[in-house]
């Protein structure tokens, strides 16, 4: 027979499962996904817990909202995956197109030959042979669209979730590398940064106006996208923590392109509406902001164009192209701005409307620095709707593969020495759902076995 403790926590959580699906919300259930979880993750439940709580369940609860973890796993290999898959797509065409988009939207990978014969300019050098690269490793690999939250995530595995600038400096010191077999490893501000550095400077003097001349510069855009991973739903928390990380590099205006792109990964955890997700992470932009305009004016002009992409793109070139007005030319340097990247991906993302192919193949024909938007919003649609939501072909089926998991479940780490050469993708998405799990209830959630409640920020 039951104590009347066990049988009052029973009742409770039949209560809290019930309410939860009166409640439910418009996040899909998962239904199988074409990437692999490992067997072990979730930690085995009461028999009751798994009788009243499903694990692939993501509804309302009365203080809070209820994920499973299988769910909330999948998502997170979404994040990761889809990151992969936008950044390897977008290469070839990297600074291709700056003064006019690209006359299609891709929608798969191109190598030389390929996008010669389709009639796109494309990059020579070896991004110009991305799949047969991913051949040859029989995997991914680092670039800097994955490789930095590569070392923030293993600072925050060693020094734990309060990491603070000291700490982040020293794994930057000892990870984070400007220079990898005689070839460039580091750019614009992330480079001088990591230079600062060296000098024996800390964050965020490291990229202040006064210490880093590119401190308007993409870079923190493409490298703090594991922090709302880490806080899903919590908003302001992971806009706090990515702004945290952006001030490593950057300053002003120059981080509130990551400030949007937190708050939209964090929300993309418990809600698939775009326009709702734009308005959330716009109101995360201080009011006087340049960047907040812009996005003002991109949903202002696709009202105004509300199925054609193409003359909001002019329209925000011809206004956004030149931020700061001293930056140069293009591509160099005015195309690595995270002005006109960051308006990109904003529009990208609505004009995208959740679909994955339609999202990443405007976000690479709207050109300049267009690997990393790519990378950014794949792995947004992927939170967004999981894992399964990334096209087959464009995990497995790559360079005359058909691997059983995606990317072989491999991702070679050539920048980032001494960390692992190899990791799999299971054991690096599973590493961030460890962390995941500690920040919910660090945060006031609560961990049910099977589900989690998350104490999500208003709004949602």
């Amino acid at each position: 027979m039951q104590s009347p403790k066990l049988a009052m926590a029973t009742v409770m959580r039949l209560f809290l499962v019930g309410l939860s699906i009166a409640l439910a919300e418009d996040v899909p259930l998962l239904r199988g996904s074409n990437l692999t979880k490992p067997s072990n993750l979730t930690k085995a439940a009461s028999s009751d817990a798994e009788d009243v709580t499903p694990s692939n369940l993501t509804k309302s609860a009365a203080s809070g909202r209820i994920i499973g973890k299988d769910v909330l796993y999948d998502k997170i290999m979404g994040y990761w995956v889809g990151q992969l898959v936008g950044n390897f797509m977008g290469l070839p065409f990297e600074f291709q197109y700056n003064n006019e988009p690209m006359p299609f939207e891709p929608k798969t990978y191109y190598d030389l030959g390929s996008a010669r014969s389709a009639g796109l300019r494309v990059n020579t050098d070896g991004r110009g042979r991305i799949p047969q690269r991913l051949s040859q490793l029989q995997g991914a690999y680092t670039d800097d669209d994955t490789d930095i939250e590569f070392v923030t995530l293993h600072a925050l595995e060693y020094f734990g979730l309060d990491l603070n600038y000291q700490q982040i400096a020293s794994s930057w010191r000892k990870y984070v590398h400007t220079h990898v077999n005689g070839g460039d490893a580091l750019w614009f501000a992330n480079k001088v940064a990591r230079e600062n550095m060296n000098r024996g400077q800390l964050p965020p003097q490291t990229g202040s106006q006064s210490s880093n001349r590119y401190w308007w510069t993409i870079d923190p855009q493409l490298v703090n996208e594991l922090w709302s991973a880490v806080y899903p739903g919590m908003i302001d928390k992971a806009v706090e923590r990515a702004e945290w990380g952006a001030r490593i590099t950057s300053d002003s205006w120059g981080t509130h392109p990551t400030r949007f792109y937190a708050a939209l990964y964090s929300g993309a955890f418990f809600s698939t509406d775009v326009d709702k997700l734009y308005a959330i992470a716009m109101s995360k932009i201080p009011g006087d902001s340049p960047f907040r305009q812009g996005l003002q004016d991109i949903r202002t002009w696709k009202n105004e164009s509300p199925k054609d992409w193409k003359p909001t793109w002019h329209k925000i070139r011809n206004k956004y192209a030149r931020y700061p007005n001293d930056c140069g030319g293009f591509p160099w340097n005015c195309g690595v701005s995270a002005m006109i990247n960051g308006l990109m991906g904003g529009m990208s993302f609505l004009y995208g409307g959740g679909d994955f192919r339609r999202t990443v193949g405007v976000a690479i024909a709207a050109g300049f620095d267009c690997d990393n938007q790519a990378a950014t919003l794949a792995g947004l649609i992927g939170v967004m709707h999981g894992a399964k939501a990334i096209p087959y072909d464009l995990t497995h089926k790559i360079g005359g593969n058909n691997w059983r998991e995606a990317f072989n479940n491999k991702y070679v780490n050539e920048r980032r020495r001494p960390l692992p050469g190899v990791m799999s993708n299971t054991e690096i998405v599973s590493k961030i759902m460890l962390l995941t799990q500690r920040a919910i209830v660090q945060q006031g959630g609560q961990d049910f076995g099977n589900t989690m409640q998350v104490q999500v920020s208003s709004g949602l």
